[in-house]
This record gives structure tokens, sequence and C-alpha cells, in this order.
């Protein structure tokens, strides 16, 4: 795939690390129980994001007609307990409603029948704390991937309506798995916070995995994985001016709104697997046929799996109360090109294929709080984005390049992000002409491919 020399250093790199273990400011979130004698506590968080879109594709029998759709992005429950300064539990659960909206690739899946993915509640995070000093603190359980800021970013808290759906683990298409995963993670900082270090022992791929296409309204598999190794992921980031010591359990926010101060943070990341994927895989049987969705190894050879990230987060108050917001990211995933000669659906879909497979790219996202107040305490921000991948397999089309490009308003009805209404307008572009109805079904024409969509998106989020 090819490199980014001018863009990599027009767009800079960002970094935070997810400010250590810091547990939400009991004074600025939920209602909390206060226990024992040595400071436990229980704490309760409840957050809500609501989604309303309309593309001009995603209806009638070739998918190009217009569409609207609504979901209940996130429902979360959080429930975080502290027997004493050191050590403490959290879980959080997640649910949502109309798993339509196909964030994976960027669009909408014309599901025949959503109800295996629709209303599910499952558990998101669930790990042990050890706040042991401020260079060693650990997590232990199901907890986020240190990898990418994008990830770490506070999904309650973002620049734009959403975080890229580009920036996340290959190995699964739910949360649990391509956004966490069940391991140990250590996290300190030094010289004052400036400098923060994440470090973590992860389960990684874990098996063969199926997944519902609601395109076809099948399911397919992909191949097993070779053998059982673990990821290691290692993340540092240096902040030059004021640190950022996010209240945010997650790690980072995509914007503070000023309240962090003025904010400079440089950060990179790596993360390493081997023998992470088959090389030579292929469907099990003919296009059509029952086994054409199944996956066969045809070789011994494996590849592994190595990713790096670079990233920048600026954020500057000004004296007359705006503020200025930009971040930008690049990405490097690899697998040794394997989607050559990996070729089983599943594979190409999910792995070393598809929107978090093989691929290298950035983004820039840039956003400004106007000085001005908008009802009792309101904030507007505007703001724009670009992103740019170049993707292995994405949808069926080999060597994709996608280019998402938008922009729009946020308003904080509180002048902090515990209520906001988001409306966004952005814009998908495909390099190649894509099939977004139904990619596994070979008898479609030409006709149904398409190289481009719009999409308005008004958000609600809450969060208390």
């Amino acid at each position: 795939m090819k490199k980014m020399y001018t863009v990599l250093a027009a767009t800079a790199f960002c970094s935070c690390l997810a400010g250590g273990l810091a547990l939400p400011d009991k004074a600025i979130a939920g209602p909390s129980i206060d226990f024992g004698d040595d400071g436990g506590y229980l704490q309760l968080d409840v957050k809500f994001q609501g989604i309303l879109d309309h593309t001009n594709f995603g209806s009638s029998t070739d998918g190009q007609g217009s569409r609207w759709d609504a979901d209940l992005r996130r429902a979360r429950i959080v429930f975080t307990g502290m027997f004493d300064d050191t050590w403490g539990a959290k879980f959080q659960t997640c649910g949502g409603t109309s798993a339509t909206r196909n964030f994976g690739g960027g669009g909408y899946e014309l599901s025949k029948n959503n109800s295996k993915t629709n209303s599910q509640i499952r558990l998101t995070d669930g790990y042990l704390i050890g706040m042991i000093n401020d260079w060693f603190n650990v997590k232990a359980g199901l907890t986020k991937i240190p990898l990418t800021r994008a990830n770490l970013d506070e999904c309650f808290s973002p620049l734009s309506h959403e975080r890229s759906a580009f920036v996340y683990s290959p190995y699964g298409t739910d949360a649990t798995k391509n956004s966490r995963d069940m391991g140990l993670v250590a996290t300190g900082a030094f010289d004052d916070n400036h400098l923060k270090y994440f470090a973590g022992i992860m389960e990684g791929r874990e098996g063969a995995a199926s997944f519902y296409n609601p395109f076809a309204d099948k399911t397919f598999t992909t191949s097993t994985e070779p053998s059982s190794s673990l990821e290691y992921v290692a993340r540092l980031h240096y902040s030059f001016l004021d640190p950022e010591t996010s209240a945010s359990a997650g790690g980072y926010k995509g914007t503070y709104l000023g309240k962090q101060g003025k904010v400079l943070t440089l950060g990179i990341a790596g993360a390493y697997e081997a023998d992470a994927a088959y090389k030579n895989t292929a469907p099990a049987g003919a296009a059509g046929t029952a086994g054409y969705l199944l996956p066969t190894v045809t070789g011994d050879e494996t590849v592994d799996y190595t990713a790096w990230t670079a990233d920048l987060f600026f954020e500057y108050p000004f004296a007359d109360g705006g503020v200025l917001t930009a971040t930008a990211l690049y990405l490097d995933v690899d697998f040794d090109d394997a989607y050559k000669t990996a070729t089983a659906v599943g594979d190409l879909g999910t792995i070393v294929g598809g929107a978090t497979g093989q691929r290298e790219g950035y983004y820039g996202k840039l956003g400004y709080v106007l000085p001005l107040t908008v009802g009792p305490k309101g904030k507007l921000q505007p703001f724009a984005r670009y992103e740019h991948w170049d993707i292995a397999s994405l949808l069926g089309e080999t060597d994709q390049t996608v280019k998402q490009w938008g922009g729009g308003m946020n308003y904080y009805v509180m002048g902090n992000d515990k209520v906001r209404f988001t409306l966004e307008y952005y814009r998908t572009d495909y390099d190649k002409p894509t099939n977004l109805a139904d990619y596994t079904d070979t008898s479609l024409t030409t006709n149904a491919k398409t190289d481009s969509y719009d999409t308005m998106t008004a958000m609600f989020m809450v969060s208390f």
C-alpha cells in the first residue's frame, strides 16, 4: 500500500495517553455512595447517545434510493467502586437499537433481518483497578486497547459526532474485541504528568469468528488463528504545555472546551502479535454455494500483525472565551499483504481485510468554541474533519482508497459535555466504485456500485 509523505508531514502527529487510570471526578460525575473508613465509594454514571441519519443511498432493490435511519447508538450504565485509594473495580454495560447503520465501512446495511443485532445489552468494560502510585497503575480485565488516541477518546466527548471507523483492532466487529480486549494494562506518569506511558499485554486474536452479514442476511466465518499468541501494545506521549489530566476514565477527550488549559500533546504507539493469520486461505465452495462463506486453509504459512500510530492534540483557550482545538492521527496496520492470498470471504471482510484490517491512513479535525453564550450557559463549536485511508480490501474491492470529509456544529447546552446536540454533514468517496448493497452477490452488475454518498447526521448525547 502506498505511503504518505507530504500528507503525513502536513497533518502532524498526535497522542496523549489516557490520563493514567484517572477516575471520574466525583463532583461532576453521577451519584455515589461512600462506605468504609478508608475512603471507599460506589459511583453510578448513566449515558445515552442517539443518532438520526439521512443519506442519498440505502433503500430500493439496488440500494440507490435515499434513506432515513434512527439509532440509539449507545445506552450505558457505569459502576465504579473503590475500596480505598488504591484498589477498586469498574464495569460498564452498553446497549443499542436499530443496528442497520454500518459503522465499519461507512453508510448503511440493507438488513433483511436485524433481530440478531438489535437491542443487545452487553458488558463492554469490566476490570480490576490498582492505583499503586503515580508511575505505576494497573487495570486487569476487559479494557480498552491502548493503541490509537481515537480509541482512547471518551466516546461521549468526540470532536465530531463520532470517532473514526478506521482506527480499531482487526479482530472483531464488537467493541469487546475491536475496541477492548481482555488483558493487563499498566500506565504511569512522570515529569509532573507531562510524560505518560501505557503498556498492555492483551489476549489478541482468539480462534475463528463468525460474522452476520446484514447485506445478504447470511453468516460468514474467518479462518482460525494459526497459534494462540498474545498481543503486545505500548504507547507514550508527552505534553509540552499543560498536561492532559482528563477526568475521563476512558483516557482522552476529543475536545476539552478549554477546561484543560493550553495543551500540545505528541504521542506514538505500536502493537504486535505473532502468527496472527494464515497467509493462504480460500472459500470452501464456489460462489452461490453454502461453502462460499466458509474458509479453507490452503497452506501453513502465517503472517504477523504489526501496527504503529502517531498523533497530535492541540487546544488553546483565548482570553475572549474562544477555544481552538486541532487533532490529527496517522495509523499503519500491516499483515504482510496477506489479503492478496488469504481470499476467504471472512478473512477479507475482517482480520487481514475490511475497515480494520491491513490499512494505512490519517485524519485531521479542527474545531473552535465561539466566544459567545447561547442560552444561560450554552456554547457553540463549529468543526470540520478530513480522513484518507488506503485499505487492502473493503466491500469486495482490493487496494481501495476511502476519503471522508465534512463539518458541522456542536451545541453544549450547559457549557460542558453533559448535554450536547450535534448536526454534521459528511461525504464518503471511494476510489473504486463499490457495491454497498451486497458485496457477496457476484450476480449484481456494476450499475449497483457507487463511488460516493452523502450523509446528514443529527445527534444528541446525555451523560450524568
